[in-house]
């Protein structure tokens, strides 16, 4: 049953209803005093009845402050908390004025009749919201990290980072699939986590997109997977972007069990990062597509001078060794004239072949021209360069392209430059004297290496 509202109040309508309850008891006491045995002229009496007028006002109203006493103080406490979270909503924080501490907005649950009911569902909504506030400030960083990032082991590797410092997570990994094969990208708190890769369970996730979660006994080491702590639980979350798997985030934590929150960033992670790892991948393809020559694989001069220019920059800072060595194929014209220009494009794919055959890793080849090639030795003196260059040229006179039953023989002139023997200022002054050596290398004979100190001699 439903008491009509009388006034835009509860507690004037509560008043109020008491104050007719006081009334009705005062009008009807003397009757029953009556009825128990009392004598009429002494009960149904005008003073009488004032008298328990007076009395029923004063019971109802005591009992309307009584009542407000009790029940007041925690309405007006729920309220203020209520409106404590609203202001913390509209300014993005629900953090106390008074610090950031969860309990200090929580309500003591003191009774569990609708005021207690009211206060625990009170907590639980708080819970919510201060948990969906964290999620959103992690997830803001976490997009920050996204956007600011093309570098896919930077961005794996700053997702980790997020990842670890914002749950119970102690140690993670993020593994992609390439060409058929697993990579490890980024790792954190893992130990030898290359064994990832074997690991079947990793497999499966990856192939078949499928979650996987791990309840590790206490004490006990994962089977191929070893942390620098005793995990209790370990979580595989597949990687995808458009239905097509690229990997797996995996996470392990040492608590007794992860909470909620983790599990809940744990998979916004692993959603979201499908679509920012496909990003890198393709912003590297598309790097790797604009520095490369289409015909021998090797940088295009575009991005080889680029290179060059850093790397110039490096060894004059560190006071290191570069030296350059520029590469022509002799009589290249003739080649092209007589056999064409599909028979020219083999001879400078061969050519290309033995010069990187010949070269010590980290040392690189840029297509300079059409058959002209730069050759940048890092650390390298004039002498290194030549007994290189001289295996170079050895290797590329020994060899025959065939066409048909043709056999063509090819030869090649170069010539070195080299810093800081030749004490230049900028990478272009090098190049030049590079290319000063080349020009008498092919005036004299070609198929031969010069240095451009031996022209200065």
């Amino acid at each position: 049953m439903r008491i009509p509202r009388l006034t835009k109040s509860i507690f004037l309508d509560q008043f109020l209803f008491m104050q007719g309850v006081g009334v009705l008891i005062g009008l009807s006491f003397p009757y029953f005093l009556v009825w128990y045995g009392f004598d009429e002229n002494m009960v149904l009496h005008w003073d009488f009845f004032l008298a328990t007028q007076i009395a029923g006002q004063a019971v109802g109203l005591l009992s309307f402050f009584l009542i407000s006493m009790v029940i007041r103080p925690h309405l007006k406490l729920l309220s203020l908390k209520m409106a404590g979270i609203s202001k913390g909503l509209k300014k993005k924080t629900l953090d106390d004025d008074t610090g950031n501490d969860f309990k200090l907005r929580q309500i003591e649950i003191i009774s569990n009749d609708e005021i207690g009911v009211s206060a625990q569902a009170y907590n639980k909504m708080l819970t919510s919201l201060i948990q969906a506030n964290e999620i959103e400030a992690v997830y803001t960083k976490f997009s920050k990290v996204m956007s600011e990032n093309l570098d896919v082991e930077v961005l794996a590797d700053e997702t980790l980072e997020l990842l670890i410092q914002s749950t119970n997570i102690d140690a993670g990994a993020i593994v992609v699939s390439k060409k058929g094969a697993l990579k490890l990208i980024a790792a954190k708190g893992i130990l030898d986590a290359d064994l990832l890769l074997e690991h079947d369970v990793v497999l499966k996730s990856t192939l078949k997109g499928i979650s996987e979660r791990i309840q590790v006994p206490k004490n006990i080491k994962i089977d191929g997977v070893l942390t620098h702590f005793y995990p209790s639980e370990v979580f595989i979350e597949p990687i995808e972007f458009k239905g097509v798997n690229l990997g797996v985030l995996i996470a392990a934590t040492g608590a007794n069990i992860a909470d909620e929150h983790t599990e809940r960033l744990l998979e916004l992670f692993s959603r979201s990062i499908g679509l920012a790892i496909n990003n890198a991948m393709t912003h590297s393809k598309f790097q790797r597509l604009a520095a490369i020559d289409g015909l021998t694989e090797i940088y295009n001069r575009r991005f080889g001078m680029d290179r060059l220019k850093e790397d110039f920059s490096r060894a004059i800072r560190d006071s290191s060794s570069l030296t350059l060595a520029m590469v022509d194929i002799d009589h290249f014209k003739s080649v092209n004239d007589t056999y064409g220009h599909l028979v020219g494009d083999k001879a400078i794919i061969l050519t290309t072949s033995i010069i990187k055959s010949s070269l010590r890793e980290g040392d690189i080849v840029v297509r300079y021209g059409g058959e002209e090639f730069l050759i940048i030795l890092h650390g390298a003196s004039s002498q290194d360069a030549v007994t290189a260059c001289e295996r170079i040229r050895h290797k590329v006179q020994d060899s025959i392209l065939t066409e048909g039953e043709q056999q063509i023989r090819l030869s090649v002139s170069i010539g070195i430059a080299a810093y800081p023997e030749q004490p230049v200022s900028k990478e272009m002054e090098l190049i030049d004297m590079a290319d000063q050596a080349l020009y008498h290398a092919k005036n004299t004979g070609r198929n031969k290496v010069i240095c451009f100190g031996e022209l200065a001699d």
